[in-house]
């Protein structure tokens, strides 16, 4: 016996590909090879992760080493002074670059199925906005019972120089083409 069901007979169409592996489709955002239904995610948030080892390590050892060397600097003789503080300048220096470099991840979950599920994550800021403004506004077309279309292709900003021959303009700007 074969059932098919209307909605299922063709493939699903995709919404938008933001990079190969991560697409918003009319029903589910899927990452690699997860599938996440719109109708099983519920209170999207955003969240940042926290720092990498080395710059949490580096900045607890100068806080660490501060904390020491405040009452014991009077003890200290200028060259032994000059070195800690040599020393806590560099971990200084180090959780600053490292933080730079090693940036907080950005992470966006949601309940799937009642459960906290964390959905995407991404340490580039360009990425995860696209992701987290694509999902929010499939999320709520999908709520509201819309359904999307994918968009059409970039229109580009010069025409091309087949429509810019004086028997194509217009008074208006350029002449509709169909």
């Amino acid at each position: 016996m074969n059932h098919e069901d209307p909605d299922h007979s063709q493939p699903e169409l995709t919404i938008v590909t933001i990079r190969p592996g991560l697409h918003i489709t009319q029903s589910c955002f899927r990452v690699g090879a997860r599938h996440f239904e719109f109708k099983s995610l519920h209170d999207l948030q955003t969240r940042q992760s926290s720092h990498d080892p080395l710059t949490r390590h580096s900045a607890l050892l100068a806080v660490g080493g501060l904390v020491v060397l405040v009452p014991s600097a009077r003890f200290l003789h200028a060259p032994g002074l000059l070195a800690s503080c040599a020393v806590l300048l560099g971990l200084v220096v180090l959780s600053l670059s490292s933080a730079h470099r090693r940036p907080r991840r950005m992470e966006l979950w949601a309940r799937h199925r009642g459960r906290p599920t964390r959905l995407f994550v991404s340490d580039d800021w360009w990425l995860f906005t696209s992701v987290e403004r694509h999902l929010r506004k499939a999320l709520t077309d999908n709520m509201l019972g819309y359904r999307s279309r994918p968009p059409r292709g970039p229109r580009p900003a010069v025409p091309h120089p087949s429509m810019v021959h004086p028997s194509r303009m217009s008074p208006g700007g350029m002449a509709p083409t169909s």
